[in-house]
């Protein structure tokens, strides 16, 4: 066989490969942005939030453990609702999926949200997976901190939350991870905050929706 056949030979079997390669990755891309990442799809085990995709943003205050057990605030945005409930649900989903700057995870990020509901009297009840207390890393302080991260939170940002208590797994648990009582409902408790304690959007690492 002639050499300029077998070089053009060549170059169209390499042509073919190198076709079916970027095939491949278009396709799979085209899958990944249709169907994406499920992990991070699901911080809500029951019902999500129910947001109009018009609703207005609200800036709110998250609360990260830093490295020596204080509580540092992002600034993030959630959509604003008329109900408690759904605000407190997407700042759960919000400290699940964790900080944006070099704090530390509030929750594991293993924890998934199995309910959390407002009463009248303005009590959250955020009811938490087993991985909660599981996967956390343990020790008084930052016990603490992931305890008031998560009452801190909420009670910072939604009017109508005075009290938060937290389950595990659908019941009552007497610690999360061995020190810190949370058995009865808890009120903000901002000493362990190095933010002032005054309401609304802190200083820190912001991120959009």
């Amino acid at each position: 066989m002639p050499r300029h056949i077998k070089f053009g030979l060549l170059f169209l079997a390499l042509l073919t490969l190198l076709g079916g390669s970027y095939y491949y990755n278009l396709q799979r891309r085209i899958q990944e942005l249709v169907h994406p990442d499920q992990e991070r799809e699901q911080p809500y085990l029951s019902s999500r939030p129910v947001i109009s995709d018009t609703a207005p943003a609200k800036k709110v205050r998250l609360f990260f453990p830093s490295a020596d057990g204080k509580l540092e605030a992002e600034t993030r945005e959630i959509r604003s609702s008329p109900l408690p409930s759904e605000e407190a649900k997407q700042i759960v989903a919000e400290l699940i999926g964790g900080p944006r700057g070099s704090y530390m995870p509030a929750l594991p990020p293993q924890t998934r949200l199995r309910e959390l509901f407002v009463t009248p009297d303005k009590l959250a009840v955020v009811d938490l997976t087993k991985e909660a207390s599981v996967h956390h890393p343990g020790g008084l302080t930052q016990e603490a901190a992931s305890v008031y991260a998560v009452v801190n939170s909420l009670t910072q940002n939604v009017s109508g939350i005075e009290r938060v208590q937290i389950l595990i797994e659908g019941a009552e648990s007497e610690t999360l991870a061995g020190h810190i009582d949370i058995s009865q409902p808890l009120r903000e408790d901002l000493s362990i905050a190095v933010e002032s304690p005054g309401k609304g959007p802190a200083a820190g690492t912001s991120g959009g929706l």
